[in-house]
């Protein structure tokens, strides 16, 4: 994870971005041993809370636990709902965020009013509306809530994606995609973790992988069956800007209106986008996941036959699109290739959690793996503070959830 100070003009700049803290425990040597078996759990809910437009229940075992929260309405009686349903938590971790966050970047928290200000005219109005609510049912200000959303767009995220189908997966012939978020983990981020599955008025049901207070996407799955992946890097910074769609809500537009690859696509192809960014976006319809490299006037689309950058470490596979730790950093594209290559065929969900993660060491505050044929999802996340046990999300307890039954439940609550 690299988090960077955003110069003046709020731009990012290779020449004059600095790196102002080091806390690179998935990007240095972390702890690549075997993780200890029985990782994986199947999730048990149990009911804490309901109010007029949410419930909020809790599974995992132990200290790996994740709150699901049930939304639906409007935007704004979804994000009521969020606020009241996670009152307590959120105002610790907003708080906590905007702070923290900020002291890294050694930047006052009103640099995050300037970024919103450059972004405001491009954000659609319902997320406006969704943290409006959540500042309600809260009793945060507005500002702290679109503060705490606008993190993501001040720094970067340096992490892993890949999509394996095909004869990648021969043995079962399931699209597999892998998401690890290699971030900051001594923020305390990873507190409150919570899958918000929504049942929105507009467009389909889908759920966002994230944190007390957050609306926007950085890992997440539709009942359209699209998943996505997301990494930072500033291969060009020069044209970066943040008068543009944040990227976490743009993510989250796709989760929540389109229905294929192909539409996917297109929106990001034809956002106004902001920073230098990649994505995987996989679609369980058509059994396959592209790659893209964006940034704000670049939008390049990668399938296994024209995946860049072609390197000695990272070489093309059939039937597979990956990257390791940002674009062309070959420390992580060649274990991660090598590790695509020995199980190739017979790629799958327990053997990127039990190996292929552990062994290349990515995805240290949150690991997400989907099988978007089967519709399950398994996530992990970082050790908070208060908890014991390895630090990495991706040497921890991971949850597997059946989307398609907890789709059909939060429907059933929606009255649908």
């Amino acid at each position: 994870m690299k988090l960077y100070s955003v110069r003046k003009g709020l731009l990012y700049c290779a020449g004059c971005m600095f790196l102002i803290f080091a806390f690179l425990t998935a990007c240095t040597s972390g702890d690549k041993s075997q993780p200890q078996s029985g990782k994986i759990i199947k999730a048990e809910y149990t009911e804490l809370k309901v109010t007029e437009n949410g419930r909020l229940e809790i599974t995992g075992s132990g200290e790996d636990q994740i709150y699901v929260l049930t939304l639906w309405g409007t935007p704004y009686q979804m994000g009521k709902a969020h606020g009241t349903l996670l009152k307590d938590e959120i105002f610790e971790q907003v708080k906590m965020l905007i702070r923290l966050m900020t002291e890294k970047m050694e930047q006052p928290p009103d640099i995050l009013d300037d970024i919103f200000k450059q972004a405001q005219p491009f954000i659609p109005t319902y997320f406006i509306e969704e943290m409006r609510g959540i500042a309600d049912g809260s009793g945060l200000e507005l500002q702290d809530i679109i503060r705490a959303n606008l993190i993501g767009e001040a720094s970067e995220f340096h992490c892993s994606l890949f999509g394996a189908w095909g004869k990648a997966t021969a043995a079962d012939s399931h699209l597999y995609q892998l998401r690890c978020l290699d971030y900051e983990t001594h923020a305390n981020i990873q507190k409150y973790p919570v899958m918000v599955v929504y049942v929105p008025e507009q467009g389909h049901a889908f759920a966002n992988i994230t944190w007390a207070g957050v609306v926007g996407c950085i890992s997440g799955i539709s009942q359209a069956r699209l998943a996505i992946s997301e990494i930072g890097d500033d291969y060009d910074a020069p044209n970066d800007t943040f008068a543009g769609i944040p990227f976490m809500f743009l993510l989250r537009d796709v989760l929540q209106f389109d229905k294929s690859l192909d539409d996917a696509i297109s929106r990001i192809q034809n956002a106004p986008r902001t920073t230098s960014l990649m994505y995987g976006v996989g679609d369980g319809e058509m059994g396959q996941l592209r790659g893209f490299q964006t940034s704000h006037t670049l939008c390049n689309v990668f399938d296994p036959d024209n995946l860049e950058p072609l390197t000695d470490a990272h070489k093309r596979i059939e039937d597979v699109v990956y990257w390791g730790m940002s674009w062309n950093v070959p420390r992580y594209d060649g274990p991660l290739h090598d590790k695509l290559v020995e199980y190739y065929g017979k790629i799958n969900a327990e053997n990127t959690i039990n190996d292929i993660i552990t062994s290349v060491g990515t995805g240290n505050l949150q690991t997400v793996v989907y099988d978007l044929t089967a519709m399950k999802i398994w996530i992990a996340n970082a050790r908070a503070d208060h908890e014991s046990g390895p630090l990495e999300a991706y040497n921890r307890q991971f949850v597997e959830f059946d989307m398609n039954a907890l789709f059909k439940k939060a429907s059933e609550s929606a009255g649908n």
